[in-house]
């Protein structure tokens, strides 16, 4: 793999930076408790009454983060925390001056439930103060997880096998958590956590934390669990064997094929904290579906993964915290062509985990080929080194090119910054990163160099960073959407907390935007001032925007396939107003309306939802937006719809149905998920994808039909 000088000479000195720092002290404030081992081990039911929580460490020294950062809560809370060789325990005494309101309406199993009561864990396994996993559970013992990585990124999709059941008292409510040490990483040389531990009542939109600083709870801010030593992670094996059995259709040409398709997945803990991961025979064809989107400029679009694999500690992949722009590892890339179709992984192996205080993670994939594009091996490696108490330096190196036939290889180096006492004793993060791709088919101007500066508090939200993305800059295995720019974003949000009334925040915002070519002529600006924005204690929203743009288009381009935008300088201001009811209500209702000029013509933009939880065990949602676009080239009205419902017939059976229309490829879509989850690590899901395609008179063509049954079971050892 070709890589420049200067990125080798950056990496180098990047890695070696950190014999120069000092070594943190910790300044003494931040809480701690002792943690004692089980006699026995609790039954995990939602019940207290186990002989383990008797003699289990307590905590009840918790504070409201919201509506009044640290005053005292409305609703007690009591948490117990042991251990045995195998598992963690947390049990939390929820209690409750009216049982009755407690809000519970989620009762698939890893779904959001923001419309729920809720206790969540925190657990920094490393003491890094950095990244953590979070383990949340609901009244219905409903589990969701998810891994907050540096701080600042929450990976919502990832998912781990652990245990936990609640019940409702006549006090209040109770859950109990078992996590094993098998489905975390964790230093076996330390017996000192970083952990947190927080409880949201929706109905008084009340937040209580254990420890937090200046509202936020982020693995900085957490506390810390000593005496933990002596856990076992068996042989640190996860085999897990499933089948796919599948029926695809293509309707319109009037022919079918079924597949039988077992694949493996096997993950082994080398040590405690470093796991190796084998895929072989990948399917992802039960993967979930992404929801539509419409362009409405000449970028390419933004979707999350969504795949098991490759979300597996996905956040020690995540390089400059940088969102879309400019990313040099993205996974979508890989098993998917240039137009979204799934492509065929015949193997793949991931290395990811830390050691003392370096985080590695390298990926190599073997991908099937595909039309005329040859068989691709595919790499990724990521490192990151811990400095000063909060921050990390890193490289990245990516090799191969999924899409076509050209090789590609990029390297970057990044640093990550965050000072929890930084000026006028606000938080102070930054980021800052450089890359470099080589492709065979483009000779030179292929770096690309970034950095941000910000103060995320609550009162007061300043940041300032810029973007410099050569014209060939290419990252295969990444995402990019505009290059040959230079691109400066700041922007300013003050947040006021009235003492009382019926607001709970009020917000004055101004973000700002330029993008120039790389000789300094504008391409793009864009001034986005919200005046003010009103946030309820029931957790209602309301707010008014207006923007001002400036748009160079260098080439025409298409709009919805149909109307074109002609190369010249657009200026046109636009304003929008949306509200929104509390995702506590029954139910919930968004309403958005934007109005005014686009692109030589106008356009007028209305979107509305409804979130219908007529109980735990249905849910319905429909959301509706429209576009009347008119431009000199022409009019068009984009229609965009979906409808959503969730069955659950209990904890462990769920039917989701998703339904999507637009008018722009005049498609239907619907996704059917029929799942059983006998218990975590065990899974059935059978899936009919259907598509349609939707014709003037309204008439309905089917194209494809698509069913497929999966079993998966994991054996742990």
């Amino acid at each position: 793999m070709k890589l420049s000088l200067r990125l080798l000479v950056a990496c180098i000195l990047l890695l070696l930076a950190p014999l120069a720092v000092a070594v943190y002290e910790d300044n003494g404030l931040r809480k701690s408790f002792a943690i004692s081992r089980a006699g026995s081990a609790p039954v995990i039911d939602g019940k207290l009454d186990d002989d383990a929580w008797r003699s289990a460490t307590t905590i009840d020294d918790f504070h409201q983060t919201v509506p009044t950062d640290g005053a005292s809560p409305t609703e007690i809370t009591i948490v117990r925390v042991t251990y045995d060789d195998e598992y963690l325990y947390i049990a939390a005494d929820l209690r409750d001056s009216d049982p009755s309101e407690i809000r519970a309406k989620q009762m698939i199993q890893g779904k959001m439930f923001f419309s729920d009561d809720r206790f969540w864990v925190t657990i920094d396994s490393f003491n890094t103060k950095r990244n953590d996993y979070f383990f949340q559970v609901n009244a219905n013992g409903i589990r969701r997880e998810a891994l907050r990585e540096n701080n600042a990124r929450f990976i919502e999709e990832w998912s781990a096998i652990w245990h936990a059941e609640s019940a409702v008292h006549e006090n209040g409510w109770a859950t109990e958590i078992a996590i094993p040490f098998k489905s975390i990483s964790f230093a076996p040389e330390s017996d000192t956590w970083g952990i947190n531990f927080g409880r949201g009542i929706v109905r008084k939109q009340e937040f209580n934390m254990w420890a937090s600083h200046e509202r936020q709870d982020w693995p900085a801010y957490g506390g810390e669990v000593k005496g933990i030593g002596e856990i076992e992670q068996g042989l640190g094996l996860d085999v897990v064997p499933s089948v796919n059995v599948s029926q695809e259709r293509d309707l319109a040409a009037g022919t079918s094929d079924t597949g039988f398709d077992p694949s493996l997945d096997v993950r082994y803990r080398i040590t405690p904290s470093l796991t190796a991961t084998l895929t072989l025979n990948t399917d992802f064809s039960t993967a979930e579906v992404d929801e539509q989107q419409i362009a409405l400029d000449r970028f390419s679009l933004f979707f999350p993964e969504k795949r098991d694999f490759f979300l597996q500690d996905a956040g020690i992949f995540e390089f400059g915290n940088i969102d879309t722009n400019g990313r040099p590892f993205f996974s979508r890339r890989i098993g998917l062509s240039a137009d979204g179709e799934a492509v065929g992984i015949d193997a793949g192996i991931k290395l990811t985990g830390r050691i003392g205080d370096f985080n590695i993670g390298t990926l190599a994939i073997r991908q099937e080929a595909y039309e005329d594009i040859e068989a691709k091996d595919l790499f990724v490696a990521r490192g990151s080194y811990n400095v000063l108490d909060e921050s990390a330096v890193g490289f990245v190196l990516t090799h191969g090119d999924p899409t076509t036939n050209e090789t590609n290889s990029v390297a970057g180096v990044d640093f990550l910054y965050r000072n929890s006492d930084g000026p006028f004793g606000e938080i102070l993060t930054g980021q800052f990163w450089a890359q470099q791709s080589d492709s065979s088919d483009l000779d030179g101007d292929d770096s690309a160099f970034g950095a941000r500066l910000e103060i995320p508090s609550d009162k007061l939200m300043a940041y300032v960073a810029g973007q410099y993305i050569e014209e060939n800059f290419r990252p295969a295995l990444g995402f990019v959407n505009r290059t040959g720019i230079r691109r400066v974003d700041a922007g300013l949000r003050y947040r006021t907390r009235p003492d009382e009334g019926r607001w709970r925040a009020i917000n004055n915002r101004i973000d700002y935007t330029l993008v120039t070519d790389m000789d300094g002529e504008r391409l793009s600006e864009k001034t986005r001032i919200r005046p003010v924005s009103f946030y309820s204690h029931t957790d209602d929203f309301l707010f008014v925007e207006w923007e001002r743009n400036r748009e160079t288009v260098l080439e025409d381009f298409e709009l919805f396939d149909r109307l074109i935008v002609p190369a010249g300088d657009y200026e046109f201001e636009r304003y929008r107003a949306e509200i929104a009811t509390g995702r506590q209500r029954p139910l919930r209702v968004v309403v958005s309306v934007q109005d005014g000029e686009f692109f030589g013509g106008d356009r007028l933009e209305k979107f509305v939802e409804l979130q219908w939880r007529q109980s735990a065990h249905f849910y319905l949602g429909a959301s509706f937006t429209e576009n009347v676009v008119e431009l000199p080239s022409g009019n068009f009205t984009s229609h965009l719809a979906s409808l959503r419902s969730d069955v659950a017939f209990n904890s462990r059976w769920s039917w989701s149905n998703l339904l999507q229309y637009d008018n722009t490829s005049d498609r239907l879509g619907v996704n059917s998920r029929l799942r059983y989850i006998p218990e975590a690590g065990k899974e059935m899901l059978l899936v009919l994808n259907h598509g349609a395609d939707v014709h003037r008179n309204n008439s309905v063509s089917s194209t494809q039909n698509q069913l497929n049954l999966k079993v998966s079971y994991t054996f742990r050892y």
